[in-house]
């Protein structure tokens, strides 16, 4: 009998030591977990484990195969050279059994079943494995595709002529004269790891579930609010966490080597990322309302112990400002909508009511000092010290008859905001409008003189109220007027009809600090968008003049695709994960053949070399040499 085998090859070796990007592997393999997972010579061979096995039974063979993919396995690899592990797994055995798999294991193969029908048994009455018609054996790996490993095997040592049963069967499976049985076991469908995963374990928001799974960068969430009032909890952001997100493992056939991924403890990090924010937790686990996002880190695990980050940003949520937020009051016009007072976080005014500087004559002008005069502002509930007011006209659009946002707002020493919007109306009292709707930033305005359409340098943005004064159809098509009956000006009328549905924004994370750029590739200012903040995209990337592609965030603003989504590059040599010049991120070594994502442009560290960004929040960098 043969309990303790204690075999590990050089494909185990491998296996452990790559870690993902972002994660940290620590290895679960030692002198008491005896496994083998060889490939010689390019042939595929099964190793043998007992940890979990016992002795005694007399008819009874209790065993499995499992299967599990190394990390950096892609489509095409093939399915020998250490890209497979396959171990027996002995449970259950008759006593003076034996089992090497030096001479009793005489094949091991690899079947791709993705075409067979998923109600097709793979296990027969006798508990071995059955092959179906459609299932073909497979040399290489491909995206996509399900496999099953099958190993044959002779189980010596039992009682010749004794009838045995595999695993629970009801059929029999007799021992030859020479005291063997000759069996065949598949392992659970398996497939090839993801190579847009990233962790080792990673997260994935709830909602996609069953979908694709790929990971998540990192998160946003608007803070809940507690049962104290003005004020949230440690458990309600907890709580935000795990309804939003779940941990997973990047190990394909997680079910076969029982790797399963959970949080390490996320109250812990939540008080962490609370203190690394300058953000009090009180007696009564509440906090002080956060100003601005900032980040938590939180942690994971394995089962077998490898382990990742995943950074989520809590963004408070901004209409929610409490006693300590400016304080701004609005005094004028009549009606319901008027005379407020005490107005704090985002606040809208849905109806100013007939205030001096509500309506607005075409080509007029905003009466900003009348809107000064309305609006007061006071430091907080507590602090009536006068506060200056700013406001924002911006979108303002007086050379179109529209209803359009104005913004008044008023900032505290502690840096709180308080925001209050409300409408001005450019035309006449009474008028009908309709939204703009728009699969671009802005819509052109046109001038019809007959049947002669002339581009005009006004336009209209979208979401922008207007009014509108019927229709006309100049070469096949549609255009309303706008700006009066006896108008001249007119916009497509699938921009105000419901044709054409704008593009919603999408949250996503900037991965390198990044400079705002317009449809040209020039920089827009000199502001940065820092790394791992969160930015609103809209669509898919989309290419520049010179044919860079890029994310739209704002009325002609973009931000480079590659420092959001990054790059997948391939390592030409084994890697060292940097975060300085000097200084290793961590214990990592990244093996050549693996996929990594890279971050934008490479940086040039002190000692001249480049080096890309390959992860975070904390500081990861690998050389730009080391890839093809």
């Amino acid at each position: 009998m043969k309990k303790n085998l204690r075999i590990v090859s050089a494909a185990a070796a491998a296996l452990l030591a790559v870690a993902p990007v972002a994660a940290s592997a620590v290895s679960t393999v030692s002198a008491d977990t005896p496994t083998t997972t060889t490939a010689n010579n390019g042939k595929l061979t099964a190793g043998v484990n007992t940890t979990n096995l016992q002795t005694g039974a007399n008819n009874t063979l209790n065993l499995s195969v499992s299967a599990n993919v190394a990390p950096q396995v892609v489509d095409g690899n093939d399915v020998t050279n250490g890209n497979l592990t396959v171990n027996i797994n002995l449970n259950q055995m008759p006593d003076g059994y034996s089992l090497d798999p030096a001479k009793n294991v005489s094949d091991v193969k690899v079947y791709d079943v993705t075409d067979v029908d998923s109600t097709t048994s793979l296990v027969g009455q006798d508990g071995q494995f059955v092959k179906p018609e459609r299932a073909t054996e497979a040399t290489n790996f491909k995206k996509g595709h399900k496999y099953v490993a099958v190993v044959t095997m002779d189980i010596a040592g039992l009682v010749g002529g004794r009838d045995y049963y595999v695993n629970g069967s009801t059929k029999a499976v007799p021992a030859s004269d020479s005291k063997s049985v000759h069996l065949t076991l598949g392992s659970k469908p398996f497939s090839i790891n993801d190579a847009t995963m990233q962790g080792y374990p990673y997260v994935k928001a709830k909602e996609i579930k069953d979908k694709d799974g790929k990971i998540i960068q990192a998160g946003g969430y608007q803070v809940s609010r507690g049962s104290v009032i003005f004020s949230d909890t440690v458990e309600g952001i907890v709580k935000s966490i795990k309804d939003a997100y779940e941990p997973a493992s990047t190990v394909v056939g997680a079910d076969n080597n029982g790797a399963t991924a959970d949080w390490i403890d996320v109250e812990q990090d939540v008080r962490d990322g609370l203190h690394a924010a300058g953000i009090v937790v009180r007696a009564d686990n509440s906090i002080a309302r956060p100003t601005s996002t900032f980040p938590i880190t939180l942690r994971l695990a394995t089962s077998n112990h490898h382990t990742a980050t995943f950074v989520v940003d809590v963004n408070p949520d901004p209409s929610y400002g409490d006693a300590t937020y400016p304080q701004i009051d609005y005094n004028e016009g009549t009606g319901s909508q008027n005379n407020k007072t005490n107005l704090h976080g985002i606040v809208e005014i849905t109806s100013i009511g007939d205030t001096a500087f509500n309506y607005i004559p075409l080509n007029g002008y905003v009466d900003v000092n009348a809107i000064r005069r309305a609006f007061t502002a006071k430091v907080s509930a507590t602090d009536s010290t006068t506060l200056p007011v700013s406001i924002d006209t911006s979108k303002v659009n007086t050379k179109v008859l529209g209803r359009y946002p104005v913004t008044v707002s008023a900032t505290n020493a502690a840096g709180r905001t308080t925001k209050v919007t409300f409408y001005v109306t450019v035309g006449q009292k009474g008028a009908t409008y309709v939204t703009v709707q728009a699969d671009t930033d802005t819509v052109p305005v046109y001038k019809i003189d007959g049947n002669v359409v002339t581009t005009t340098t006004t336009t209209v943005k979208n979401g922008d109220q207007i009014a509108t004064f019927g229709t006309v159809t100049v070469n096949g098509k549609s255009y309303t007027r706008v700006n009066g009956l006896d108008s001249n000006f007119f916009v497509e009328t699938k921009y105000v009809d419901g044709s054409v549905k704008p593009v919603p924004a999408t949250p996503k994370t900037i991965m390198h600090n990044s400079y705002i750029y317009d449809k040209n590739h020039k920089r827009v200012g000199t502001n940065k968008l820092a790394a791992y903040s969160t930015v609103n995209v809209y669509g898919t990337p989309t290419k520049l003049a010179d044919g860079s592609l890029a994310y739209k965030i704002g009325d002609n603003q973009y931000v480079m695709a590659d420092n959001i989504d990054g790059t997948s590059r391939v390592l030409s040599h084994n890697a060292y994960v940097y975060k300085t010049s000097k200084k290793r991120a961590d214990r990592r070594v990244l093996k050549k053949g693996a996929t990594v994502v890279t971050y934008g442009s490479p940086y040039t560290f002190k000692n001249g070399k480049a080096y890309y960004r390959i992860g975070g929040p904390k500081k990861q960098y690998v050389k730009v040499a080391n890839f093809k």
